[in-house]
């Protein structure tokens, strides 16, 4: 796997960092769910020209 690192509002690290600790499951799991699910709902959208491989 490869690291990414991007920027994010505090307030959002915040809300990120306790659902990750509620979920137990790390933020970078739960960004990469996210961001699945988002992928997912947008697949039919003409921007997407690459398929995700979903787990």
């Amino acid at each position: 796997m490869r690291v990414v690192s991007f920027k994010v509002e505090e307030e959002l690290l915040d809300i990120l960092e306790e659902y990750a600790r509620k979920k137990k499951i790390s933020k970078s799991e739960l960004i990469r769910r996210a961001l699945r699910n988002y992928i997912r709902e947008h697949e039919e959208k003409p921007y997407i020209t690459r398929r995700v491989k979903v787990y």
